[in-house]
């Protein structure tokens, strides 16, 4: 009975062989080809480019289009796996300036195979957004760090060449730039003197350039000083004793050295005026004269700076 089931076996498999392997092969083409018919859909990459308009129409893009879109194409599914995952590119025509979107449509899509159809485009619709093109100037901006060594100061506002520079891009963001920023000023170990260096500007706003990308920074570097203000100080006049004054006080402000300043007392600072030689002082009579300081090492002011002499 074994030896019966293994003799069928054998004939099954064997006897025949040629017409069998031809069979499975038309049978298996027969399958591939079905296959190949068969309607399927699947999706593919686009990649977006655009032209832009000329510079002279002072128009720029402030949303661009995607850097690509997706389409679903239908069709046989032997093409379609032909087919590589990346259309290609299509080109927008953005050459106007103007415009709020871009409608796509089939007959955009790059290298469709005939017996394909665009099923679905994803977006169909690129909202772009525009804005116009202006310059403006801006002044510029330093900041200071750092110390001088002991005893010495900046003096004043640290002056940049140029003192303003051009900002140019989209209108929206240009107007609210206030200022060009630059690196800060560092004043570390800088004695009396005027000091330049060159300093790099802060980058701008996305989208904006400015004429310039550094400047010359210069800071006035001096002496530490100190003011003080002395008060009520009595009026001499030299020469005639018994001549007034009107006001009969001034204050006189002192400025130089802390060191100096400090160590200056009121009975130390003489306010006076010296007549002129042609004056009669026999008779009665006034003149307007200029009240005179002289403190050494220091710098003085006497404030009001004339007063009314009588005598």
């Amino acid at each position: 009975m074994r030896s019966r089931a293994v003799t069928f076996a054998r004939e099954a498999l064997f006897e025949n062989v040629g017409l069998k392997i031809v069979s499975l092969l038309c049978a298996f083409g027969f399958f591939i080809f079905m296959r190949g018919a068969e309607r399927a859909e699947m999706r593919f990459d686009v990649g977006v480019a655009y032209s832009v308009p000329p510079e002279s129409a002072n128009r720029v893009l402030l949303k661009e289009p995607p850097a690509e879109i997706s389409v679903k194409l239908t069709g046989s599914r032997t093409q379609l796996e032909a087919l590589p995952r990346d259309l290609g590119t299509m080109v927008l025509d953005l050459s106007t300036g103007h415009g709020e979107f871009v409608e796509i449509d089939a007959s955009m899509i790059p290298n469709i195979p005939p017996g394909l159809r665009v099923e679905e485009i994803f977006p169909r619709r690129i909202e772009i957004r525009w804005d116009d093109v202006i310059s403006k100037p801006v002044p510029v901006q330093v900041g200071r760090t750092g110390e001088p060594p002991a005893g010495f100061t900046a003096r004043g506002t640290t002056t940049t060449s140029p003192e303003t520079v051009t900002a140019t891009g989209p209108k929206s963001i240009v107007n609210l730039i206030q200022v060009a920023r630059a690196q800060s000023f560092d004043v570390s170990g800088l004695t009396e003197g005027y000091h330049t260096r060159k300093l790099m500007l802060d980058l701008p706003p996305e989208g904006v350039e400015l004429s310039v990308g550094s400047v010359e920074a210069t800071i006035d570097i001096g002496r530490e000083e100190r003011l003080s203000a002395f008060k009520g100080l009595k009026i001499d006049v030299i020469g005639s004793p018994k001549a007034t004054t009107s006001p009969e006080r001034v204050t006189v402000k002192v400025r130089g050295a802390p060191d100096v300043v400090a160590s200056l007392e009121a009975d130390q600072i003489a306010p006076y005026i010296e007549l002129p030689p042609e004056v009669d002082l026999t008779k009665p009579g006034s003149l307007r004269a200029r009240v005179l300081v002289n403190i050494p090492n220091v710098d003085s002011e006497v404030e009001p700076k004339e007063v009314t002499v009588k005598w």
